[in-house]
């Protein structure tokens, strides 16, 4: 009986420290995620509001903003868009999207942006049943019409302070 006490209160302590995040606060030194540190950041990202306080409807919490992405030198073709959640000193892959919703959120068309227009998805939200804050950082690789990959990416700081 004591050793399946002893396996049980280690089997629970194990899966108790694997599952433990410590989200921290992504700085200069902190490294892209690799995928992003070879290409010539082109494409502005903006999110607004920057710093994100939450909201609670019902019984859930929302952290309501923008996404803008915009370029300036050519027209691109957007190839590749995700987001990265900051934890454990560094950035992890969340989700990258399919590419066809792009169109439907930002409203553009065939995954193109025209040079000079902007394209926001005014709706992008989080939204959880738990108050916690982090940090997420907004991915876009696209490619221009020459064929050279290019990128844009903002970081958005989500917190715990709920809105009365």
């Amino acid at each position: 009986m004591r050793t399946l006490f002893l396996f049980a209160l280690v089997t629970f302590q194990l899966s108790f420290s694997q599952t433990k995040i410590n989200y921290g606060t992504p700085n200069e030194s902190t490294k892209l995620p690799e995928k992003l540190t070879s290409l010539k950041r082109k494409i502005r990202v903006n999110h607004f509001p920057k710093v994100n306080n939450p909201v609670k409807i019902k019984d859930r919490y929302y952290w309501k903003h923008a996404t803008g992405i915009f370029t300036e030198e050519t027209d691109i073709t957007i190839i590749e868009y995700g987001a990265y959640l900051f934890y454990n000193g560094k950035w992890n892959l969340r989700k990258t999207y399919n590419i066809k919703e792009l169109d439907k959120t930002f409203k553009t068309k065939n995954q193109k942006l025209l040079q000079g227009q902007p394209y926001v998805w005014s709706n992008n939200w989080r939204t959880d049943s738990r108050l916690f804050g982090g940090w997420a950082m907004w991915y876009f690789i696209g490619q221009t019409s020459e064929g050279k990959l290019i990128c844009g990416y903002e970081t958005i700081h989500t917190t715990d302070n709920l809105l009365k």
